[in-house]
């Protein structure tokens, strides 16, 4: 077997044939992934005094709906499809639109601070502004394309209600780790999950016991954000941690309610 076959194989199958990730994606992937945001994107950013809080985490949030929107705009055929990493269509799909779209986000991150200094504005109004910019034009086309406002509706009255619940009881139970922002942030954006899924254990409890898949993501974040906050002491390392969940649930749950919004829900 030569190299092409193997990559196609393992790397290239799934996106031709809208499978399932397998083993070794994930490895691959999860490595890659780790090893960008923490030895690559966070001392780039932390060294130029970027500072990951709530702020940021509320100013991130357009580029994640631009990611969620472009990958819906990929499910309704309106942009190309492709497995192969040097066609730009590939940066449409999983896990290439990651790339895109932090790339993107980099970028006008990098202006911002720059315009910010020179100009003397706040950096995170104009950051989210940008971003704001860039999306809106997407996520309204597809909104007015929505025929299944009730489905949105009931998902995101779901999510409020629960979101409510879990700080009523922890308020109760006199814990503190939804108090900070972040951690409110993190557990919002855990809880969209709404659609097929392309994880084959997730897909599997999402099928069978879609509660439980539910409750399985809130108990792993509730864990973390345990973890970081008792052990990690770098408190923007400790912010950027938060970040990193807060995008992987609401990049995935975002594009979900697009999903479900146009129809295309599976």
């Amino acid at each position: 077997m030569d190299s092409g076959s193997i990559f196609y194989e393992f790397f290239a199958q799934r996106i031709a044939e809208r499978g399932l990730y397998g083993p070794v994606e994930y490895i691959v992937y999860g490595a890659i992934m780790l090893f960008l945001l923490f030895f690559v994107i966070f001392p780039l950013l932390n060294k130029r005094g970027v500072k990951f809080n709530t702020k940021f985490a509320f100013a991130l949030i357009p580029y994640i709906l631009l990611g969620s929107a472009l990958r819906v705009l990929e499910d309704l055929s309106f942009l190309p499809r492709s497995w192969n990493p040097l066609e730009l269509a590939y940066y449409f799909v999983t896990p290439g639109i990651f790339l895109f779209i932090a790339a993107v986000t980099l970028v006008c991150l990098f202006v911002s601070l720059v315009i910010s200094k020179k100009f003397k504005v706040d950096f995170y109004n104009l950051f989210a502004a940008i971003g704001l910019i860039l999306a809106m034009p997407i996520v309204f086309f597809e909104i007015l394309n929505f025929p299944a406002w009730v489905g949105v509706i009931e998902v995101l009255l779901l999510v409020a209600v629960t979101t409510a619940l879990l700080v009523f009881i922890f308020q109760k139970l006199g814990k503190k780790i939804l108090k900070p922002g972040l951690n409110k942030l993190a557990i919002i954006a855990t809880q969209f999950f709404f659609c097929g899924e392309q994880h084959p254990l997730s897909g599997f409890l999402l099928d069978s016991f879609p509660l439980s898949f539910v409750f399985a993501k809130i108990g792993l974040v509730f864990v973390i954000l345990y973890y970081v906050d008792k052990e990690i002491k770098n408190e923007n390392l400790r912010g950027f941690i938060k970040i990193v969940v807060i995008v992987l649930g609401f990049a995935t749950g975002l594009r979900d309610i697009l999903t479900l919004g146009v129809g295309t829900c599976l």
